[in-house]
C-alpha cells in the first residue's frame, strides 16, 4: 500500500514545488487522523486460532449495491484441524454486523458472536488433519473507519456511486467473516458477487463467469493461489475495462486487466501500459511474475493513494510511481507477506525500493530526484526506526518516512555495503527461497539470505538501520602531502542515542582546484577520528561526502587544511595525552609561534612562543592538530586530547 501523502510528496518533488516541508507538515495531520480513526482497530487482537485450524478454501457471495452503504452474504470456509478433538471455529468478524445463522453440512450450527468474534459449535469433535466446512450467512452496515475497509463514495461529474475495500491491516473483519491472521494464509477463494445491474466488480484472480439479468450482475472470480486475508477485495461501480499485455520469451502473455472510471479511460489508456515493461523489469531484477497464470490488474477507486490487492491493485491514480509501487507488492508482499506488522518493512521498503530502481532503470533521469526525496525525507527527524515497535497505532506502521523511505533507503545502503553482484543474488535466491514462497517471513528470512551471499556477518548494519535510530552525521578534514598523497580524518556523530557509531564504508569523491580531475574513494570507516591516506594522480583542493546519496547521512563540515611543502613531523608526548604536552624538536631549530588546530579546521589554542609545556586542559577531548612554525617552515603532527 502507498500512502497518499507518499505518492503527493513525489509528485511535488518532480513538479518542483517549492512547499515540500508543508507537504510533509500536512503528513503529519494525516498520521494523526489516521490515528484517531484507527482507535477501534486499536484493541483488535489478532486471531489466536492459528494454530488450532487451517483455512483451506473460502467462497466468498456477496450481495452489494454502490449506492448503499450496506453488505449482504454467504462465506463458506473450508478448514483442516491442526489438533486433536477440535470442537469449536473461530471467525473474527465486526460486531457491527449481524450473523443470521451458520451451516455446518446440512444443519444449523450454534454459535456465539460477541467481541467482534463469531464461535462456531462443531457437532462432532474433528480428528487431526480432518476436513470441515462451515457457512457463515449475515448482513449488515460495516463500521465506517480507518483507511475505509469497506467504503461507499462517488466518482465523475454524475456521482456515480462507487464501493471499494481496503483490509490493511486489520480491516477485513468489519465486512466479512475471516480469519484475521498473518499467519495462515487460505489456499484458494471463489469471490462471486451480484450488484445492480449496471455495475461490474473487479476482484482477486481471473473472471470466469459474468451473468446478467434484468436487475442484477453477478460476476465470479476464481484465485488458486495462497492469499493472506487482508489482500482480499472488491471494488464495484460502471467500470469500462481494457487489458494490455506482456509478450514472454517462451510465447505466452500476461495480461493486464485494467478496470477504469469511464471518464478517466483514455488517460489510463495512455499510462497503463508502461507496467508491462516494469513487470518485465521486476523479473529480470528479482524473479518472474508470481501469478502470471492467472492476471495482474487495476482498479481505480476513491483514496488518493494505491493498495496491492493479490492480483489487482486498486489505484487513486495512474502516475508512473504508484504503478510500480503497487506493481512491486505482488512479489513482497503477496507472494511473500510480512509474518508481522513490525517487519512492514519487508512490504512497503522493498515496494518503496523496487519503485526506485524501476526509475534507475526505466526513467532514468528521476533516479536522482528520488534518491534525494527519500534521504531527505528520513532526516526531517533525527529518530525511529524501520522496525515497528508500535503495532497498535496504524499511523506508524504506514509511517511515510521510517516504513516507506526509511524501508527501502535501507535496501539501498545494504546495496552499497554488499555490492551490486550480493545484492541482486541475494534479492533473488530471497524471492526464489521455497521456504518463504507463497508464506509469510520475518526480517531474520532475508537477512540470512544477504548473509549467505555475502559471506558475512550483517548483524551490525542491521541493528543500526533496522532496529536503531537515527543517522551518522559526518564531519572530515583533508591535507595533501607529498607525493600525491593526501590525509583523510573522518569523523562521526549520530542524530540517535540509539546507536552510537555507524559502522559504514563511506563514499567520499576528491576533486582537484576546477574539478577536472577526480577519484571516488571508499573509506570504510570503523571508528572516529579515523585516518586515511589516498593518493591521487592531482593536488586534492575539494572533497565531498556521499555524492551520489549511497546513505542516509548529514554532512556538518569538511575542512581543507593547507599543505605545507617543508612540513617534518615533530615528536609531541605524552600522546595522548589529559593537560598537558610538550614537544622535542632538533636543538638546531627555533620555534617563532605554534597554533593547535581541531578537526574541524578550527584554530583552538595560538601560541607566539615556544613554552616548556603547553596546557591542553581546557579542550574537549578529541584528535588535534598542531602546528609548530619555524623561520624556513613548519613541523607538525596530531595528539589525542583525553
Amino acid at each position: 500500500m502507498i500512502r497518499f501523502v507518499h505518492i503527493l510528496l513525489f509528485f511535488c518533488l518532480v513538479l518542483n514545488v517549492i512547499a515540500q516541508e508543508n507537504e510533509l507538515f500536512i503528513s503529519d495531520k494525516i498520521a494523526l487522523e489516521e490515528s484517531r480513526n484507527f482507535q477501534l482497530k486499536a484493541t483488535f487482537i489478532e486471531s489466536q486460532d492459528n494454530s488450532l485450524t487451517d483455512f483451506i478454501y473460502q467462497r466468498m457471495e456477496w450481495q452489494v449495491d454502490p449506492a448503499v452503504h450496506y453488505i449482504s452474504g454467504k462465506v463458506t470456509t473450508h478448514f483442516k484441524s491442526k489438533t486433536e478433538l477440535l470442537n469449536t471455529i473461530e471467525f473474527d468478524l465486526s460486531d457491527s454486523l449481524t450473523v443470521d445463522s451458520v451451516v455446518i453440512g446440512n444443519n444449523s450450527a450454534p454459535f456465539t458472536h460477541q467481541n467482534n468474534k463469531v464461535e462456531i459449535n462443531l457437532p462432532e469433535p474433528l480428528s487431526l488433519n480432518q476436513l470441515d466446512s462451515a457457512s457463515v450467512f449475515y448482513h449488515g452496515v460495516p463500521p465506517a473507519t480507518g483507511l475505509g475497509s469497506f467504503e461507499t463514495t462517488f466518482h465523475g461529474t454524475a456521482f456515480t456511486p462507487v464501493l471499494w475495500t481496503l483490509s490493511e491491516p486489520y480491516g477485513a473483519l468489519e465486512w466479512w467473516p475471516c480469519k484475521q491472521s498473518l499467519a495462515d494464509k487460505i489456499d484458494s477463494i471463489d469471490v462471486i458477487v451480484t450488484t445492480p445491474e449496471k455495475y461490474k466488480t473487479a476482484s482477486n484472480g481471473i473472471l470466469v463467469s459474468e451473468e446478467l439479468t434484468d436487475t442484477t450482475t453477478t460476476m465470479h472470480w476464481k484465485h488458486r493461489f495462497p492469499i493472506a486475508t487482508y489482500l482480499i477485495a472488491i471494488a464495484v461501480t460502471d467500470y469500462e475495462r481494457y487489458s494490455d499485455y506482456l509478450e514472454t520469451e517462451n510465447g505466452d502473455s500476461i495480461e493486464i486487466l485494467n478496470y477504469v472510471y469511464p471518464e478517466n479511460l483514455e488517460d489510463a489508456k495512455g499510462k497503463t501500459p508502461v507496467t508491462a515493461e516494469i513487470i518485465r523489469l521486476y523479473q529480470d531484477l528479482v524473479g518472474d511474475y508470481p501469478f502470471a497464470a492467472e492476471k495482474y490488474g487495476h482498479a481505480q477507486f476513491g483514496w488518493g493513494g494505491g493498495m496491492e490487492h493479490q492480483t489487482m491493485s486498486f489505484m487513486g491514480n495512474f502516475g508512473y510511481g504508484l504503478i510500480a509501487h503497487e506493481l512491486a507488492h505482488q512479489w513482497f508482499g503477496n507472494y511473500i507477506t510480512l509474518g508481522s506488522w513490525q517487519d512492514i518493512w519487508l512490504n512497503e521498503g522493498f515496494a518503496t525500493y523496487l519503485t526506485g530502481l524501476s526509475y534507475e532503470n526505466i526513467e532514468t533521469d528521476w533516479w536522482p530526484v528520488w534518491k534525494q526525496l527519500y534521504s531527505d525525507q528520513v532526516k526531517e527527524e533525527p529518530d525511529g526506526s524501520v522496525y515497528v515497535t508500535d503495532t497498535i497505532s496504524v499511523a506508524r506502521i504506514f509511517s511515510s518516512r521510517l516504513s516507506y523511505a526509511k524501508g527501502g533507503y535501507l535496501l539501498h545502503m545494504l546495496r552499497w555495503v554488499i555490492g551490486d553482484d550480493a545484492f541482486f543474488q541475494g534479492l533473488k535466491n530471497y524471492f526464489n527461497d521455497p521456504a518463504v514462497a507463497n508464506g509469510f517471513v520475518r526480517s531474520e528470512d532475508v537477512i540470512n539470505h544477504f548473509e549467505q551471499v555475502a559471506d558475512t556477518s550483517l548483524t551490525e548494519f542491521f541493528n543500526d538501520w533496522l532496529y536503531g535510530e537515527g543517522y551518522p552525521v559526518y564531519s572530515a578534514s583533508f591535507k595533501p602531502g607529498d607525493e600525491g598523497r593526501t590525509l583523510i580524518t573522518l569523523s562521526q556523530t549520530t542524530s540517535h542515542e540509539s546507536v552510537d557509531f555507524f559502522e559504514m564504508p563511506v563514499p567520499v569523491r576528491l576533486y582537484n582546484t576546477n574539478r577536472t580531475d577526480s577519484l571516488d574513494v571508499r573509506l570504510n570507516h570503523t571508528n572516529n577520528q579515523q585516518q586515511f591516506i589516498v593518493s591521487t594522480d592531482f593536488h586534492v583542493a575539494e572533497l565531498v561526502i556521499d555524492p551520489d546519496l549511497w546513505l542516509i547521512s548529514k554532512t556538518q563540515e569538511i575542512v581543507g587544511l593547507p599543505s605545507d611543502l617543508n612540513t617534518q613531523t615533530i615528536e609531541i608526548f605524552p600522546n595522548p595525552a589529559t593537560t598537558e604536552i610538550s614537544l622535542r624538536i632538533p636543538s638546531s631549530k627555533q620555534i617563532t609561534g605554534i597554533r593547535i588546530f581541531d578537526l574541524n579546521g578550527a584554530e583552538v589554542i595560538h601560541l607566539s612562543v615556544q613554552p616548556e609545556r603547553i596546557n591542553i586542559s581546557g579542550l574537549v577531548p578529541g584528535v588535534y592538530l598542531l602546528k609548530a612554525e619555524l623561520a624556513d617552515g613548519a613541523f607538525q603532527g596530531r595528539f589525542i586530547k583525553h
